[in-house]
C-alpha cells in the first residue's frame, strides 16, 4: 500500500484486496444482497430445512462478454446476508459511548490505545456514530476516563490527536530529527521532532475531540508525564499551521476558537514551574551545602527547604530538568 497509508489505513490496496482485474476477464463476481427469496428444498429431510437463494451475477453488467452467466444458485442450511461494517453494528447496538468500558478496563497504555483505536474506527467515516459521540457526552466521558487512568504516553497522544485531526494516522508519522534542535540536559525527550511527515494534508476537524481530549490540562498531567508529551502536542499543533501546511488558515481559525494562545501561556507557566521544581530538587541532591556555597546559590534558603518536598523530586524524577543555554549564545552582541 505505500507508506502514505500508514499501518491503520482502510483502504484495500493497504490489505492487498483491490481488484486489478480487467472486467473482460471477470467470469463471476457474486453479491450477497442481490438474491431472490428464499425456497425450501423438498428434497430435505425431515426436521431440517434447506435453502437455496439465487443471486445475481454482476460480472454481467456492461459485459460483452456472452459466455458469463446471469445467476447462480446457492444451496445450503445457512442464509446469505448482506454484511455491515464495525461502524453500522456499533450504531445498532447504542452508539459508540457503548464502548467506553473497555477504556476503563484497560490497565496498560498498548491496551489503552488499542481501546482508543477502536472507538476512532467506529466514528471514522460515520456521522451518526461521531454525531452521539459528540452531543452524547462521549469525548468528556472519555477524557474523565483519560485523567482517572493516569497511564498516558505517546501512543495514546497520538490516538487522541487522530480523533481531532483528519489525515493524520498513528505510525504512518516518520519523524524526521532536527540536528540543530536545542538538546534537554538530563531529559529523556531531548531531539523531540520539530516536523512531521505529511503534516501539510492535516486537517482541524472535530473541536470537540481537540477541546476535551488535548487542550485539557486535568487529562495531560505534566508533573507525571514529563516534558516528552508537551513538546510532542506542540509540535503536533505546529504541524497544523506551519507554512506548509496546504490548511494553515483553517486550522489556525478553528484553534483560535478554542483559545490556543490563552491555553499554550498556561502550558508554558506550568512547564516553568515544574523546571523550577526540578532545579530545586537537583541542587538539593548534589549535597551538603556549605554556607559560603548557600550565599552564593541562585536560589534562596527557602527554596532549599522547598527541594525537600516530594513534589519537587517527582518534577525531577519526571524529566523537568534541563541546564539554561549560556549567555554569549542568547545575548546580541555576545556576553556584555
Amino acid at each position: 500500500g505505500g507508506p502514505m497509508l500508514g499501518p491503520e489505513s482502510d483502504l484495500l490496496t493497504a490489505v492487498g484486496l483491490l481488484c486489478n482485474v480487467a472486467a473482460e476477464s471477470i467470469i463471476c463476481g457474486f453479491r450477497a444482497s442481490a438474491t431472490s427469496l428464499s425456497t425450501r428444498d423438498s428434497r430435505s429431510a425431515k426436521g431440517k430445512k434447506y435453502f437455496s437463494r439465487r443471486l445475481v451475477n454482476v460480472a454481467r453488467i456492461n459485459s460483452s462478454n456472452e459466455l458469463v452467466s446471469t445467476d447462480a444458485v446457492v444451496y445450503g442450511i445457512g442464509s446469505i446476508v448482506s454484511p455491515n461494517c464495525f461502524a453500522d453494528n456499533v450504531q445498532w447496538i447504542g452508539g459508540p459511548n457503548v464502548l467506553l468500558p473497555i477504556v476503563n478496563a484497560a490497565r496498560s497504555a498498548s491496551s489503552m490505545a488499542l481501546a482508543l483505536r477502536l472507538i476512532r474506527e467506529s466514528v471514522h467515516r460515520h456521522p451518526p456514530n461521531l454525531e452521539m459521540l459528540q452531543a452524547g457526552g462521549g469525548y468528556r466521558m472519555l477524557g474523565l476516563l483519560l485523567r482517572q487512568k493516569k497511564i498516558m504516553d505517546s501512543s495514546i497522544l497520538d490516538q487522541c490527536f487522530a480523533f481531532a485531526v483528519h489525515g493524520f494516522v498513528p505510525g504512518s508519522m516518520k519523524e524526521q530529527q532536527d540536528p540543530h534542535a536545542w538538546k534537554q540536559g538530563g531529559s529523556a525527550g531531548a531531539g523531540l521532532p520539530s516536523m512531521w511527515s505529511f503534516s501539510d494534508r492535516w486537517v482541524f476537524s472535530d473541536l470537540d475531540a481537540m477541546k476535551y481530549l488535548l487542550l485539557n490540562h486535568q487529562v495531560w498531567d505534566l508533573r507525571g508525564s514529563g516534558p516528552d508529551l508537551p513538546l510532542r502536542l506542540l509540535s503536533f499543533l505546529n504541524g497544523l499551521v506551519a507554512a506548509h501546511s496546504a490548511h494553515a488558515a483553517f486550522n489556525s481559525r478553528r484553534l483560535h476558537l478554542l483559545g490556543i494562545i490563552r491555553w499554550t501561556l498556561h502550558l508554558m507557566l506550568e512547564a516553568s514551574e515544574l523546571y523550577t521544581a526540578g532545579a530545586l530538587a537537583a541542587e538539593q541532591q548534589v549535597g551538603s551545602i556549605s554556607p559560603d556555597d548557600k550565599k552564593q546559590s541562585r536560589f534562596s534558603e527557602r527554596g532549599i527547604d522547598e527541594a525537600k518536598s516530594s513534589l519537587n523530586v517527582a518534577a525531577l524524577a519526571s524529566g523537568w530538568l534541563a541546564d539554561p543555554p549560556s549567555v554569549a549564545t542568547i545575548a546580541v552582541g555576545g556576553d556584555p
